[in-house]
């Protein structure tokens, strides 16, 4: 492929979270971790579609390599400079070929101003055009969009939530620029408008040229418009590669996850939807290792271990709770009233734990089923420091020792995950076929 247009290199942007001067002076200041380390291209002309969960940090991403917000380190060049290292003036004139539409087409456009003005304020801070030749202009691009030029004297407030986007399009348009990131345009969208504006963005693309950096969170709207895809989860990348290779096996645990969620418009599918256990962990304190692993339904076992993948998934659920909880109350999820924990036995606890992480009271390997009953023990005996002990030595898996790198798959295919390591050295390489398999 030739050189990129667009270019991010060791990117990260932390968040302080200190809340105050005390916490400052203190030393209790910690780092949302939004951005962590992310190494992208956009070449000429391709779409690249960015997607994953709320709060994976696509966004950011996108903010963060237009400098809407400040990196903390790392770089972003576009045609080879550096834009991290300009001025706030340099960076202004950079503005006309890099772009930005925001997903909310409601708080995204000045209500106080007209839809010409909004259109127009681009042309006026750059000094493109003015008079007669601005006004032109401005109609130009309201036709270009699919709207009427006589749109120009309205206000925001009288137009639908797909007539927003456009007007939001046409103002990233007015400078001609060359890259535009496009941060989740069609999420408030309905789903008839989506296709309106995603075929907009496409004609643009092949009339104008452009390049996008398409942010999504809905793979099949991603399928339909993008080059490559990267994958996001929890401020990382953990796939990228062209739509098809994406779309198809192999895949990350987690963009399996999100596949499977896509709908389809199939009343007699059968197809397997993957539910993922737990919740996004806090990107001020990220899991150790591998990110996903604390959700990952394909997380890798230890060599010493031999069960089926579901059964080792709801141990490792039992470990992230009873490392995270402080009371019995909360580790079994107890609700029954006549249940006191104050003077509960062994077993009634055991079989409350085994409910609630839907284990059988015989695990199938008799080495993790001596752990359990041993924590369980501990629980009982309500010491929970020495139950955590267990837990976290014996239920300890490859996935959380080393964070994995993007391997190659193929021609430009790559995943970051264990199951797929090349290097014999390496966690997991030793359980990829068994882990595979038990999928």
């Amino acid at each position: 492929m030739s050189e990129p247009i667009l270019e991010a290199r060791g990117l990260k942007k932390y968040y302080d979270t200190a809340s105050g001067f005390m916490d400052s002076m203190l030393g209790r200041s910690n780092k949302v971790k939004a951005v962590d380390d992310i190494d992208l291209e956009l070449h000429e002309g391709e779409t690249l579609g960015v997607v994953g969960e709320s709060g994976c940090g696509k966004t950011t991403l996108g903010r963060t390599m237009l400098r809407l917000i400040e990196p903390t380190e790392g770089s972003v060049y576009y045609k080879g400079q550096d834009l991290t290292e300009l001025s706030s003036s340099e960076l202004r004139d950079v503005r006309t070929d890099i772009q930005y539409i925001f997903q909310d087409p409601f708080s995204s456009l000045n209500p106080r101003m007209t839809v010409g003005d909004i259109i127009g304020e681009p042309l006026d801070i750059h000094g493109i055009a003015e008079g007669q030749e601005r006004d032109e202009r401005i109609y130009e691009l309201l036709e270009t969009v699919g709207l009427n030029p006589s749109h120009s004297h309205r206000y925001p407030h009288e137009f639908s939530g797909g007539q927003r986007q456009r007007i939001g399009i046409a103002r990233a348009l007015a400078v001609d620029p060359e890259v535009i990131i496009c941060d989740e345009p069609v999420s408030a969208l309905d789903v008839s408008v989506q296709a309106q504006i995603l075929n907009l963005l496409e004609d643009l693309q092949e009339d104008f040229g452009l390049s996008y950096i398409f942010i999504a969170h809905d793979l099949s709207v991603v399928e339909h418009i993008s080059d490559r895809i990267a994958v996001m989860y929890l401020g990382k990348i953990a796939e990228t590669g062209t739509t098809d290779e994406v779309f198809e096996p192999p895949y990350h645990p987690y963009a399996e996850a999100l596949l499977s969620a896509i709908p389809e418009p199939d009343p007699l599918w059968d197809g397997e939807q993957i539910y993922l256990s737990g919740s996004v962990p806090s990107p001020i304190d990220p899991p150790t290792g591998c990110r996903f692993h604390t959700r990952c339904p394909r997380v890798i076992q230890p060599e010493e271990y031999n069960m089926p993948q579901k059964e080792w998934r709801q141990l490792m659920d039992f470990k992230q709770r009873l490392l995270t909880s402080d009371s019995l109350k909360s580790i079994a999820q107890v609700t029954d009233e006549t249940v006191d924990l104050d003077s509960i036995t062994r077993d009634t606890l055991d079989e409350l734990i085994r409910r609630e992480f839907d284990l059988p009271m015989q695990l199938s390997d008799m080495q993790a089923e001596q752990v359990i009953s041993q924590a369980v023990d501990r629980l009982t005996e309500e010491n929970f420091e020495d139950a955590r002990a267990l837990v976290a030595d014996g239920f300890k898996s490859p996935c959380e020792q080393v964070d994995p790198e993007l391997q190659s798959t193929g021609t430009t295919h790559r995943i970051a995950c264990h199951l797929y390591d090349d290097d014999p050295k390496q966690p997991g390489a030793t359980n990829t076929s068994d882990a595979v398999a038990d999928d």
